[in-house]
């Protein structure tokens, strides 16, 4: 039961504290490897809030210092690097939930919140990824996962847990990726809304129990190189479509040549030899 409520929304610090939870108004974003984070890494989290298991916040652009640990041999060496992205660019909420094991990589890219033909994904996976699910839940979701892997995603996407995912999530983009489950809204979740919190408690308690059912007694028959890791290599990342702007940039002019192409066909033929 969320404690606290009547502190929103004018402390936010007081109302994690009373809930037991930490608060840290700017942060790193969490760690969570390549693909989407990759470019969601370079962003500021505002108004972090952690529990146990699970933190949320707001990711956007600006600018900010990271420190970069590297090993060097017997050396470890940090690094400071200045970061400044576009504040326009990164604007995300997000709730991430630990997972008990890694996992595959999994993307569902919920069709409620497209941008017109566009997906919301800042980084969509390659078409040839998609994976299509019994019933009615292609027509809320599109389910990517690792050529290969399509037996797992059946094994974690029981129909239970995609009715579930529909009326908890059927308006948010989510992910399972290494050993978390998250959930993220384009311009990010109303932290000083009373509502947020009531819907992040059911996503914990009901959502996050059931993954931690379909994951807990996973495991990779792709034969893990590093058993360390224990998910092969192919399975860790979903492979990347080029950015938008690289088929504008390939597209246009391309488009532009058949069109003169045409043209030129169209006058040849009209003109009387």
């Amino acid at each position: 039961m969320i404690r606290a409520v009547d502190l929103l929304p004018h402390d936010l610090p007081g109302f994690a504290a009373a809930n037991g939870w930490s608060y840290e108004p700017t942060a790193d974003p969490p760690a969570l490897g390549h693909s989407l984070w990759e470019q969601v890494s370079q962003g500021t989290v505002h108004n972090r809030i952690r529990g146990d298991r699970w933190e949320a916040g707001r990711i956007t652009g600006g600018d900010r210092t990271a420190r970069r640990v590297e090993k060097r041999g017997a050396w470890t060496v940090t690094t400071s690097v200045s970061i400044s992205i576009p504040q326009a660019s990164i604007d995300l909420g997000y709730l991430s939930i630990r997972l008990p094991r890694r996992m595959p990589h999994m993307v569902l890219d919920a069709t409620a919140n497209d941008r017109g033909p566009f997906s919301s994904l800042l980084k969509r996976p390659r078409a040839d990824q998609r994976l299509s699910l019994e019933g009615d839940f292609d027509s809320h979701f599109r389910l990517y996962t690792p050529n290969g892997y399509e037996t797992d995603a059946l094994y974690v996407f029981t129909p239970d847990f995609m009715a579930l995912l529909i009326d908890e999530t059927g308006d948010l983009d989510v992910e399972i990726r290494d050993d978390h489950l998250v959930v993220y809204r384009p311009g990010g979740f109303d932290l000083a809304d009373v509502a947020t919190w009531e819907r992040f408690e059911r996503l914990r308690r009901i959502l996050a129990a059931k993954a931690w059912d379909r994951t807990v007694l996973y495991a990779d028959d792709h034969d893990p190189a590093d058993l360390a890791y224990d998910i092969a290599e192919p399975g860790r990342r979903l492979r990347q479509r080029a950015p938008r702007i690289v088929w504008l940039a390939v597209g246009i002019p391309i488009g532009i040549l058949a069109l003169g192409g045409a043209i030129t066909a169209i006058v040849l033929t009209a003109v009387p030899w």
